[in-house]
């Protein structure tokens, strides 16, 4: 096992240059805070720790302490559109004061007071400014400690915390400003949350290497998209030069960060050879922080930076992202700083091995990329890919929450295992334990849920008991690309029966996350007593059922609050009728079925209004892939409802017939 140490040269006579490394803070940022004095992650005490840190070390001395300036429309214009720089711009206004929240709820993650545009904008305005002058030669590199972040932020569409895209404005200004010398730019994107926003505005854009490394958890952590896949890559003049590393659960710490950065990111950069480099740094990945689950340290994010400084002659530009627990952000960026200004060598080391999660993942990178990158071609060595990480303690919690000690798990069954698998950013708690694990605190509302029995009745895919259970235990079967995180409560349905319904079945749209090109199946939501499907009952709780209406839509966040809860429960079993509980996703509605032995039906379909488009002719009809097809049959012969011939011909119809 390799030591991971890094030291810097030490100071070499007097005559050596002293490195001019700029600090960009304005407390102008902290008037941008929940309404009602709410307790949100992202507040103004963020940037204020971290300066009193810097402060207090005597460290802002030997920096250039720089003013915020506003930035300018033209140079945000240049990655988002006339209608989002309006909307940022005017909404601290007093024209917006009754509608301020109203619009901040039509977003995902996101909160406007009076303070927020002028925030922004200077956000926006010190990144530009910190960039122009590393670019220059005035300075060598620098940090600015910005707020509110960036890198979620999309070209029309604040989201995630984030209302300009910070760092994209920036790189935008250095590219478009010829006169500069700029010419490649290497993104790097550290926060434990995928940087979509910034990815999108470069995705075809070769002077942008976009790299981040990131909780993707499969699909199921925040941002909760497939874009911050390994498959994504770039499109066009852009393919190849945008690198996700995209690891499967939490816990990740150094070992698995420079493990990343030595098979991954630093030998594609000595490639590109960039002129300067824009980290995103975000420090959620630390330990001890509320939101990211992983085990970053101070030294972990000094060896990383120092890495990246062999590159672009040291021009560095850093601007704040993420990171909520403000010890870890303070030290971090601390010991970041530090590495800037290079007036002494790295302190600590690590010797934990990378999970084998991790090797996984960065062979996969690293066979997507090699098309593009030649020097990620070569096999690693199986010597190193063996290393293993020993099994590590989760800390969780009851519904009482108390924290305890639950299991020794290895890293493998942690996406299984570990309780915030599906919670949002509004979920977590900060909570660290004297192992400094990150403790989480599960929502009130599932014990009360888990007490309650449903019976689920599938019609498509989910009729297979083996692809079913991936929505339970985590997981997938032949013929998905995409695996499941599983429920909270693993265990097994209680029964399983089948039934037949008077709904019809049909096919729709061109593909899916789960299975790619193809139809997958739709349930009317109206009966209709000339039509017939056959369903597949599984008795689960309605927590359980909760989870799997998350997992099918991936499109909430907040679960402070159940989706499908005892009210709307009780409502559809009243008045008989559907129910849309999410805002977006293909089944997002509710279906009561009916009753059987006293417990009531659901299953979850598309909307009315869907199948309009689908009948329409809006929304494409379309038949099933084969591995998609192969699952429901399946299913059925495994049922005992069809042979395998009868029940080919029961999915054809269904996908042949007009509605």
């Amino acid at each position: 096992m390799e030591k991971m140490e890094l030291k810097s040269e030490d100071n070499k006579g007097e005559n050596r240059r002293r490195r001019r490394v700029g600090l960009i803070h304005d407390e102008r940022m902290c008037k941008h805070f929940a309404p009602d004095d709410d307790y949100h992650p992202e507040n103004p005490n963020r940037i204020l720790a971290i300066w009193n840190k810097l402060k207090s070390s005597g460290i802002t001395q030997r920096c250039v302490v720089l003013s915020a300036k506003e930035a300018e429309d033209k140079y945000i214009a240049a990655v988002h559109t006339k209608n989002h720089i309006d909307l940022i711009k005017n909404i601290s206004s007093e024209k917006f004061d009754s509608r301020r929240e109203r619009i901040a709820a039509k977003y995902n993650s996101i909160y406007f007071n009076e303070g927020s545009s002028e925030a922004a904008y200077l956000a926006a305005g010190s990144v530009l400014e910190v960039a122009e002058k590393v670019a220059k030669g005035e300075l060598d590199s620098a940090f600015a400690i910005v707020r509110p972040p960036g890198h979620h932020a999309e070209e029309n569409e604040p989201m995630g915390f984030c209302l300009h895209n910070n760092v994209a404005v920036a790189t935008s200004f250095l590219l478009n400003k010829r006169e500069l010398g700029i010419k490649k730019i290497l993104i790097v994107d550290w926060d434990v949350h995928h940087g979509n926003g910034t990815q999108k505005m470069f995705w075809k854009d070769p002077r942008v290497l976009f790299f981040s490394v990131h909780r993707y958890d499969f699909g199921t952590f925040y941002p909760a998209s497939e874009d911050g896949s390994h498959i994504m890559i770039g499109k066009g003049p852009g393919a190849g030069y945008n690198i996700n590393v995209p690891w499967e659960s939490g816990r990740c710490g150094d070992a698995d960060y420079i493990a990343a950065w030595d098979h991954v990111l630093i030998p594609v950069a000595k490639e590109f050879n960039p002129d300067i480099i824009m980290i995103s740094a975000g420090f959620d990945a630390a330990v001890g922080d509320p939101l990211g689950g992983c085990r970053v340290t101070p030294y972990g994010y000094s060896v990383m930076l120092k890495k990246l400084m062999e590159s672009a002659q040291g021009k560095i530009v850093m601007a704040l992202e993420g990171g909520y627990n403000l010890d870890s952000i303070a030290n971090s960026v601390l010991a970041c700083v530090e590495v800037l200004v290079e007036e002494k060598p790295l302190s600590g080391s690590s010797e934990a091995y990378p999970f084998e999660s991790t090797w996984r993942v960065i062979q996969a990178v690293r066979e997507k990329l090699s098309p593009f990158w030649p020097i990620l071609k070569y096999e690693l060595s199986k010597k190193l890919t063996d290393g293993k990480a020993p099994p590590i303690q989760i800390s969780c919690s009851d519904s009482d929450g108390e924290n305890d000690i639950c299991a020794n798990i290895v890293s493998e069954d942690l996406e299984k295992a570990v309780q915030d698998v599906l919670q949002p950013f509004s979920e977590l708690r900060v909570g660290i334990n004297s192992n400094d694990e990150v403790s989480t605190v599960s929502a009130p509302w599932r014990l009360e849920l888990s007490k309650i029995d449903v019976w689920y009745a599938t019609f498509g895919s989910n009729m297979c008991k083996s692809r079913f259970l991936c929505y339970i235990q985590g997981g997938q079967v032949e013929g998905m690309i995409k695996a499941c995180a599983g429920s909270l409560d693993k265990s097994p349905p209680k029964e399983i029966l089948w039934k037949t319904v008077p709904h019809r079945l049909f096919f729709g749209h061109d593909q899916s996350k789960a299975w790619g090109p193809g139809g997958v199946a739709f349930l009317h939501p109206e009966s209709n007593s000339q039509n017939r499907a056959y369903m597949c009952l599984y008795r689960i709780t309605l927590e359980q059922f909760n989870d799997v209406l998350l997992q099918e839509n991936v499109s909430r966040i907040d679960l402070s609050s159940p989706a499908f809860d005892l009210t709307d429960l009780d409502s559809i079993m009243e008045k008989g009728k559907s129910v849309e509980v999410l805002e977006r996703g293909w089944y997002r509605n509710v279906v009561h079925l009916g009753n059987e032995s006293g417990i009531p039906i659901l299953t979850m379909t598309c909307t009315l209004s869907d199948v309009e488009s689908f009948t329409s002719g809006i929304l494409p009809l379309c038949a099933p892939a084969k591995e998609y097809a192969d699952t429901l049959v399946r299913g059925l012969v495994g049922g005992n409802q069809f042979s395998e011939e009868e029940a080919m011909a029961y999915i054809l119809e269904a996908s042949t017939n007009p509605l």
